[in-house]
């Protein structure tokens, strides 16, 4: 199964090795805790490859600290 890595939108730090094709496009941010949605889509420059890349779709707050 193959990996990618991803960085996550919200506080930047990489998260790495994820199956991402296993989850449904669903990861949680290892730094933040924030759940990232993403969805494959298909690199219209590189069609002829079948070369695609993940897009965020939709992000959700980790656990915030109170203060």
């Amino acid at each position: 199964m193959k990996t990618t890595d991803v960085r996550c939108p919200v506080c930047g730090s990489m998260n790495k090795k994820l199956y991402l094709e296993e989850t449904g496009g669903s990861m949680e941010c290892d730094c933040c805790g924030s759940t990232v949605l993403l969805r494959k889509t298909q690199d219209n420059a590189h069609a002829s490859e079948k070369a695609f890349f993940w897009q965020i779709v939709r992000t959700w707050p980790g656990n915030m600290m109170a203060g």
